[in-house]
């Protein structure tokens, strides 16, 4: 049997890597305080700032709300440039998470709404359109900008990473050799395991296991790389099969179409390769999902790799919150998304049960 990793933000986090939106975006707002020149006032293409909070703030506010709160507190201003990024950051505020991808999309979609409700509106819609997507790539500027202050060590490889990426081959540090399962051809012969891992992430995390092993090839950074022009970075919404799209789709409009990932994916061989892997005549597949929340913005991709008649299970590393709390359940229902009607039977029976599943690192109370 295949093994096809899905590997996402969970993964980097469980290294203790400060990788997700919600570090992002409070890296985003003290760092515009911290780079105004004269401790009162800052602006950029998202919002602009204006007060005494510039000194008030430090090391202790590690989170949006207590940053807003200093802005209240020391009659600060902030004004948006913008709804989108007003809604992240609220949203981040009131419920400590936020999707950027999601919430651009949901944007998106109110602007289609407008547009079909009120025709004669074209022209100041697409005006809001451009500046929507303008507002996106500055976001994404700014992420990338964040994502390469983080440093990724080697001394961040996890034994039981190891064991998960590598189990039933070996790992590639302590042997040299070729691993088969015991699955044999018509003459006899051992088939190959084969191994596919698919990194949604924009850091390189996985190739502190990949790089020494002779996996270094079987991984595809599906959204693209850091500093690397040959695979750019994907950033924006992938749902195809929202009942919204196909009406956006035949608006005859580029510019709604921008930041859409299918587009993106035509840039390189990505996609091509991991559908590829998963049509391989008789090559069955496990999919195994390391740290990816299964949201809606990679559901086209999801759906196609879920519903495969290759795939002959899903099995879900789950993130254990405490002692008596984990997302599993959580996450068999975000994966339910991915399945169309008609194949809610078969997911069913390839959602591997909790049971049989592990958590991506063991829970450790604080002594």
């Amino acid at each position: 049997m295949n093994d096809l990793y899905l590997i996402g933000n969970g993964f980097d986090l469980a290294h203790g890597l400060k990788t997700s939106y919600n570090h992002f975006l409070l890296w985003y707002l003290k760092n515009a305080i911290a780079g105004s020149p004269s401790h009162h006032y800052f602006e950029d293409d998202l919002l602009k700032i204006e007060g005494n909070a510039f000194w008030h703030l430090s090391d202790e506010h590690t989170s949006i709300r207590q940053v807003l709160d200093i802005f209240n507190q020391a009659s600060t201003s902030i004004v948006y440039k913008h709804d989108f990024f007003k809604k992240i950051i609220e949203s981040y505020r009131d419920y400590k998470w936020v999707d950027i991808e999601y919430e651009y999309y949901i944007a998106l979609v109110k602007l289609y709404k407008d547009l079909e409700l009120n025709p004669h509106t074209r022209k100041s819609v697409l005006k809001e359109l451009m500046q929507l997507n303008s507002c996106l790539d500055f976001v994404k500027r700014k992420l990338v900008e964040y994502l390469l202050s983080i440093k990724i060590s080697s001394n961040l490889v996890n034994k039981q990473f190891e064991e998960i990426l590598f189990e039933e081959t070996g790992i590639p540090e302590a042997r040299e050799e070729e691993y088969f399962d015991r699955a044999f051809n018509g003459n006899g012969e051992p088939i190959k395991e084969e191994k596919l891992f698919v990194c949604f992430n924009y850091t390189d995390t996985m190739e502190l296991y990949l790089k020494h092993s002779s996996y270094e090839n079987n991984l595809i950074y599906i959204h693209g790389e850091l500093e690397r022009n040959s695979n750019p970075i994907i950033f924006g919404y992938g749902d195809e099969m929202d009942p919204h799209y196909e009406k956006i789709e035949n608006l005859n409009t580029n510019e709604f179409l921008r930041n859409i990932k299918s587009f993106g994916y035509f840039r390189t061989s990505n996609y091509q390769r991991v559908n590829s892997f998963i049509n391989g005549e008789g090559k069955e597949f496990t999919v195994k999902i390391l740290g990816h929340s299964c949201g809606l913005s990679d559901r086209i991709l999801l759906n196609t790799i879920f519903e495969h008649h290759n795939c002959k299970a899903i099995k879900i590393y789950y993130y254990q919150k405490s002692e008596t709390e984990n997302d599993y359940f959580e996450k068999t229902q975000e994966i339910s998304r991915h399945f169309k009607a008609s194949g809610k039977g078969d997911m069913r029976t390839k959602i591997v049960p909790f049971s049989q599943s592990v958590p991506l690192i063991p829970f450790v109370p604080n002594n």
